[in-house]
């Protein structure tokens, strides 16, 4: 009987390691080039003064995060529905211990360790993920599965408890993308009349938020103003993106700058390491929510066009993946991470085009980031724990 191993490495999907590898050199290149240097404030020119641990800690994040997706990769992943409630109670437990801590840009999302910090809400994701579609697959086992609200109550609250928590940070984005996993998983299990209406639902919020936002900007504006369920800052940011002249040295001030980036790149990009936005610092963090617009500035439309087209390809093959899996368990699980990579690329891309409101979003496996790029590469590496092992499940 042939290894684990060899068998691992003979099924392997290298279309979708390549696309991770190539995704990960963009992701070095445009956290370097983002942090090359800071504007002069009185001249407006850039000084070279690069803070180089940026770049080692994203290379060194990079070298752990792919060393985890292939130990992923080698755990069966059929396990992970055995831990669920390991996983989902011990998530829920570092949730609430990080309003223990200070916080860090005006949020409690952070544990600090010695040489670095962990954000839970991007494992709460994951976990999110693996425990509902636990729930999913051992409904499908029953004979008249219950799609009713008492059979979806479930997940609606496995959702609904790390939500709050995470909202409550406060840290909009990461909430959002729980809506949009548990969006994606619903799609996937239920049948196709309540699929018509989760969609047509769907179309009738988008048509709202367009009403809001064109038709009536300046009421949209005013009841924003004047809600207190959002932070000021969050306020700000949407309000800013309904009415792009508002406050713009302050909350509009990052996403305006971004969309001075995008537009300098044009077709061809102003080359490596040559962005005047970039390499002027113009834009805040940019090395984090707003990297898609360094690398629209030094590569162009061209470039980013192409750095899409690697998400698309990567998305296509998680699809295939889920689609291909032989236990719901596996297609369920798929379908979320599938959901959490696409809204998140969305969102990010979108903030930086300025078509979408700045949620703090971070684009995935190419900001600057160690939570969020490992517990990415380890969703990756339950796609290939699910892939390699679809031969053998025929004979299980």
């Amino acid at each position: 009987m042939e290894s684990i191993v060899k068998r691992n490495i003979r099924d392997l999907d290298y279309v979708l390691i390549v696309v991770m590898i190539l995704i990960s050199v963009i992701s070095c290149i445009a956290v370097y080039t983002s942090t090359l240097g800071k504007a002069n404030p009185n001249t407006g020119s850039a000084s070279l003064g690069i803070p180089p641990h940026i770049l080692y800690r994203q290379i060194a994040f990079e070298v752990l995060s792919y060393i985890v997706m292939f130990l992923v990769m080698l755990f069966d992943y059929r396990n992970l529905a055995k831990l669920r409630w390991y996983f989902y109670g011990g998530t829920l437990l570092l949730l609430v211990a990080v309003f223990g801590f200070h916080r860090v840009n005006g949020a409690h999302s952070w544990i600090p360790f010695p040489l670095l910090s962990f954000q839970p809400s991007e494992l709460a994701k994951l976990v999110s993920i693996i425990w509902v579609a636990d729930y999913m697959s051992r409904m499908n086992e029953r004979e008249v599965p219950d799609y009713s609200l008492r059979g979806l109550l479930p997940i609606f609250l496995a959702f609904l408890v790390p939500f709050v928590l995470i909202l409550k940070e406060p840290a909009l984005g990461q909430a959002l993308v729980l809506l949009a996993i548990m969006y994606s998983m619903l799609l996937v299990y239920v049948k196709k009349k309540h699929m018509r209406m989760m969609l047509a639902a769907s179309a009738v919020f988008i048509s709202l938020i367009v009403v809001a936002v064109v038709v009536v900007p300046n009421q949209t504006v005013q009841f924003l103003d004047h809600q207190h369920i959002l932070k000021s800052y969050q306020t700000g940011r949407l309000i800013s993106f309904i009415e792009p002249g508002y406050d713009p040295a302050s909350s509009g001030w990052q996403v305006h700058q971004a969309e001075i980036a995008v537009g300098a790149g044009g077709v061809f990009g102003q080359g490596i390491g040559k962005g005047s936005q970039t390499n002027g610092s113009w834009v805040p963090f940019q090395w984090t929510d707003f990297i898609f617009s360094a690398i629209a500035e030094q590569l162009g439309f061209v470039g980013s066009s192409a750095l899409i087209m690697l998400f698309l390809i990567m998305l296509y093959r998680l699809i295939r993946v889920a689609t291909t899996a032989l236990d719901d368990f596996a297609s369920y699980v798929i379908a979320g991470i599938v959901g959490m990579f696409a809204f998140q690329v969305f969102e990010n891309i979108g903030m930086n085009l300025v078509v979408t409101p700045a949620t703090g979003i971070t684009l995935p496996f190419v900001s600057y980031g160690g939570s969020s790029l490992v517990v990415n590469f380890i969703s990756i590496g339950i796609a290939l724990s699910v892939s390699v092992r679809r031969r053998t499940l025929r004979f299980d």
